[in-house]
């Protein structure tokens, strides 16, 4: 994966995994959905359910939903959790303080425990690592 990720990059690596046929509701599960704001300030596109008439985001009901960390930091450090980095190297290598280091270890073990989302996520960006 590359050193600093775009968000550009991210966000298509984080669509094709999230929903590798159609793009689909996550409240009801409805794949007839269109795209309600896309910013040409971010990558990051909202959507409209056409079944339940509910917005998402490409990060609803994800673990890095409601964060202000970007996205390629996400990715970095999932490729570092998983290499097992410690809390204060895993700050200093992504640039943030302790704490969040800390709370984002937490919610990429628990996730990388469960072998679903983000283990997925992780090999991906393993394939992808020099691209």
């Amino acid at each position: 994966m590359r050193a600093n990720p775009d968000e550009a990059w991210c966000y298509v690596i984080l669509r094709r995994m999230r929903w590798p046929r159609r793009i689909a509701c996550p409240y009801c599960g409805v794949e007839r959905v269109t795209t309600h704001t896309k910013s040409p300030a971010t990558p990051r596109r909202r959507y409209l359910c056409l079944g339940c008439r509910r917005t998402f985001s490409d990060l609803t009901a994800t673990p890095m939903a409601r964060t202000n960390l970007p996205l390629g930091k996400w990715f970095q450090s999932l490729l570092l959790v998983g290499e097992g980095m410690r809390t204060s190297d895993l700050a200093k290598e992504i640039g943030v303080k302790w704490e969040t280091a800390a709370h984002i270890q937490r919610i990429l073990s628990i996730g990388m425990s469960r072998a679903g989302f983000f283990s997925r996520l992780r090999e991906a960006l393993q394939e992808n690592r020099h691209g």
